[in-house]
This record gives structure tokens, C-alpha cells and sequence, in this order.
């Protein structure tokens, strides 16, 4: 067992922006985020990996303080769309994830490429640094 560390900041309003226990799915996210009003549609998908610091891993735990985490994912969120003409949707897992599995879906959408990559890669960041979200526990292991 790994002791906590930061994996993301707390959250606000918005469009979408979740944590959810359940198995991420980025076809669906995309199926209901993607639309004819936009030329760019950019994702971002985390998955948990493998190994960490070089030992084998089977899963990863997140924990989160959902109101705060949801208030600040939102704020980030908000950011992104005063820095460009965008919009976003967000879902992190919480609980216990699976190597190989998805943990983040960032997706940002916006008439052009370069705005729609910018966004989600800031908001990405943004997520990283300040979201009220933990990893909590490895499962060690092959």
C-alpha cells in the first residue's frame, strides 16, 4: 500500500464534469459530447498503469472529496473557457482501478484544433495540480 499523494484539485460548474465509481467509457463521452457546431473535438484519456517507480501494479485506488473536488474541477473548467472559445467535459474514477483502465477523460471541443488541444491539455494540468483527488492505494503485483 502506497500512502497518498495527489493526483488531481478540487472542482466547480459547467458543463460536464464528474467522479464517478463506475468504469469510465470515452466511446460514450464522446458519442454525447461530439457535435456538428464544432470542427475540433479533442480527448484526453489517462489510464492506470502497469508499474509505478518500477515495481508491478494491479490497481490504483482515488479518493476524493467530491464537493470540493466537483467545485474545483469546475473552476478549472471555467478557466479554460475565458482563456478560449471552448467547451469541456470531465470525469475522473474514484474507488479501486485497474491497470490498463481509464482514471481521467478530458475532452474539449471548440471550432478549430489548436484551441481544442490547448484547452484539454490545460485542463489536464489544472486537474493534476489542484483537484481534491488522491491516489490511496496500489494493489502490488504481476
Amino acid at each position: 500500500m502506497a500512502t497518498k499523494s495527489r493526483s488531481c484539485r478540487p472542482s466547480a460548474a459547467g458543463e460536464a464534469a464528474s467522479l464517478s465509481a463506475k468504469p469510465l467509457n470515452l466511446g460514450v463521452v464522446m458519442r454525447r459530447f461530439k457535435s456538428p457546431r464544432h470542427g475540433a473535438v479533442v480527448a484526453f484519456l489517462g489510464v492506470v498503469r502497469d508499474s509505478e517507480r518500477g515495481s508491478p501494479i494491479r490497481s490504483i485506488a482515488y479518493e476524493a472529496y467530491q464537493s470540493m473536488a466537483e467545485r474545483e474541477l469546475g473552476r478549472i473548467k471555467s478557466e479554460a473557457r475565458t482563456r478560449w472559445p471552448v467547451e469541456i467535459t470531465v470525469s475522473h474514477r474514484t474507488g479501486k482501478v485497474a491497470a490498463g483502465e481509464p482514471s481521467l477523460i478530458v475532452a474539449a471541443r471548440g471550432s478549430h484544433r489548436r484551441e481544442a488541444f490547448e484547452a484539454c491539455q490545460f485542463v489536464v494540468e489544472q486537474i493534476k495540480a489542484r483537484a481534491a483527488i488522491w491516489k490511496v492505494e496500489y494493489e502490488w503485483g504481476a
